[in-house]
């Protein structure tokens, strides 16, 4: 009996690393989140829970459609060391998988959310604690990546027509924040999922509080930046009362001479009217003579001359009462356009106030704020944003998205201005105190010159720091294309774990496809940090499979294995056919295993 309990217990598989992700999801309490969460779907042979979770695993596996769950090279949903693995006694079909995702709502998205919040939290406080201890700032990453769907597509709900990958193509957007840490390396902090037509500048406020909120930092407010933006109100307020009351004076004199005018008009018309009525009425003399061309005619005492220009006066007196009652007019509307900024920059006001004392309580209740870094495209770096990024206490760098702002830099060297060599091909030459419209405070830009064989061409970086001097140009250069590692997470995204292949067409399903997506190469790099301590003798060929998570879902979870169980552990042996022949992980107990036996192998004897 005790023979028997000390035999290990051996079954293969064809997914290795994907036990160990299931042994490590469940060490860290991730599947029995996702086991809670709401799904309005009866239970027949499976629960919607455990559906919801193949989908992860197929995610971790590299699954490039739904159906690969069942017909791929290596069905996952078949494996049922797998299931096992990650807390199922098995998988469901793919189509059953596809129907749950239609079940889901906006209600488990966020329940889903908030679990992969929760089993993550404690590793991105772990790798943001050593960056701080560290002492440098922490850098944040943003984006925008397009997943389109065909053109002609009417069943995916809420996609639009959109730029993505330098074309406009129908599908949706994903704005997408990371922090660097030197511990894990790339960290997907938040994602968030919007139709296809939305541009990069709305996105940017949803994604920084996302990232403060979950790495739990955010760098000092610049209030007294707000503060001085508050002072030039009083001067433009007062600026524009007093050209209303200007305005209104004007309009009181018009009115005096518009009742002026109006008086004399009618004094002369009732004049002229009374001595025309007095000469109706006098009776005319049997012996008058005829009158003559020659003869004036006269109204009583009024000759016809006279009257001829009482009437043009008065027709002159009309003229001026009405350009007056225009003039009253423009007034009128120019007082209604100078209350309605009045209004508008009373508006403005307020909310910076309110801003203000937002920035001012945030400041209170955190009084060891890091110095934090912020870098994003071009798509991000309108002056709105810039200029809220800055009152948020950020370091910036970005691009210009605006080619006049090149062309105007462009202008501004001399034949004999000073080129800094950043790069291979690359120059840089850089002014202070620059401003962009709409942002009110001077910026560091940097005017970049790429000589591509014959063609040369330019670009604008953009950088705010609290430090007056200019930055060091090639430092400042080497850090911005820091920024290509959010690209290669985008490019791991799509090719590793394949956002871009909708697996569902509910709002919803795809929702938490893209959530799974982004907890995917976190879950990996973690791992691997685990699995290193695992391995029962570390060699070259491990440590290259455990450093690239691209390596470990395409090789390491479509890997053959044999996993051992004694009533002390488990653990996994790779097989000779798989791309990592010999290696063994220890998964759970004690390193002990059970050494391969030489059966259908020549003995070897000694020498001696």
């Amino acid at each position: 009996m005790e023979l028997r309990e000390t035999l290990p217990v051996r079954s293969d598989t064809e997914h290795g690393l994907l036990i160990a992700f299931g042994q490590f999801a469940q060490q860290h309490g991730l599947i029995r989140r996702l086991m809670q969460v709401p799904i309005d779907q009866k239970t027949r042979t499976f629960t919607p829970q455990t559906k919801l979770l193949e989908l992860l695993v197929g995610t971790l596996a590299g699954i490039e459609y739904l159906r690969d769950l069942n017909d791929g090279p290596h069905p996952v949903a078949k494996d049922h060391l797998v299931a096992e693995a990650w807390g199922q006694a098995a998988w469901a079909h793919y189509s059953s998988v596809s129907r749950t995702l239609d079940a889901c709502d906006a209600e488990t998205v966020r329940v889903a959310q908030a679990a992969l919040e929760a089993f993550s939290q404690p590793f991105i406080d772990r790798a943001v604690s050593a960056e701080l201890r560290r002492g440098t700032p922490i850098v944040f990453d943003a984006d925008l990546m397009g997943q389109p769907v065909s053109p002609t597509s009417t069943t995916y709900p809420e996609a639009a027509f959109g730029w993505m990958d330098d074309r406009v193509q129908l599908g949706y957007q994903l704005a997408r924040v990371c922090v660097q840490t030197t511990q894990d390396g790339r960290l997907w902090l938040a994602g968030f999922h919007h139709p296809g037509d939305t541009v990069s500048q709305a996105c940017l406020q949803e994604l920084v509080r996302a990232a403060e909120r979950i790495a739990r930092l955010r760098p000092r407010r610049r209030t007294e930046l707000v503060q001085k933006r508050l002072q030039t109100y009083e001067p433009l307020l007062a600026r524009y009362a007093r050209l209303v009351r200007h305005q209104e004076e004007r309009i009181a004199h018009l009115v005096q001479r518009v009742d002026r005018l109006t008086a004399q008009i009618v004094a002369t018309e009732q004049r002229v009217s009374r001595l025309a009525n007095v000469q109706k009425s006098k009776p005319r003399h049997p012996t008058a003579r005829r009158r003559t061309s020659k003869t004036p005619r006269r109204l009583g005492s009024l000759s016809a001359a006279a009257r001829r220009r009482l009437e043009a006066d008065c027709a002159g007196w009309r003229q001026q009462r009405e350009r007056a009652r225009q003039q009253m007019q423009r007034a009128e509307q120019v007082i209604t356009r100078h209350r309605q900024k009045i209004q508008v920059l009373e508006a403005e006001r307020q909310a910076l106030c309110e801003w203000l004392a937002q920035l001012e309580a945030e400041n209170a209740s955190n009084p060891d704020a890091p110095a934090c870094l912020w870098r994003m495209d071009a798509g991000f770096g309108s002056g709105e944003n810039i200029a809220w990024l800055i009152e948020m206490g950020y370091a910036i760098e970005t691009k210009s998205p605006n080619a006049k702002t090149t062309a105007a830099l462009q202008k501004r060297v001399k034949p004999k201005s000073p080129w800094t060599r950043v790069g291979a091909n690359a120059e840089m030459i850089a002014w202070r105190n620059y401003f962009v419209n709409a942002c009110p405070y001077p910026l560091t830009v940097g005017l970049e010159r790429f000589n591509l064989g014959r063609a040369v061409e330019y670009a604008t970086l953009i950088a705010y720091r609290d430090d007056p001097g200019l930055p060091d140009l090639p430092s400042w250069f080497q850090e911005y294309n820091g920024r290509q590692t959010i690209e290669a997470g985008n490019k791991e995204m799509k090719g590793t774990f394949k956002v871009q292949h909708l697996m569902s067409r509910s709002l919803p399903g795809i929702q938490l496809q893209v959530l799974f997506a982004g907890l995917a190469p976190n879950l990996v790099r973690w791992s691997s940090a685990w699995l290193r301590e695992q391995v029962a003798a570390p060699i070259p060929k491990v440590t290259a499979l455990l450093s690239s998570v691209k390596t470990m879902v395409r090789i390491g979870a479509n890997s053959s294995a044999h996993v051992q169980r004694l009533s002390h552990g488990t653990s996994l042996h790779f097989t000779p056919s798989s791309a990592l022949p010999g290696v063994v992980l220890y998964l759970s107990g004690q390193r002990v295993y059970q050494l391969a036996l030489p059966f259908n192998r020549p003995l070897e004897f000694s020498s001696e």
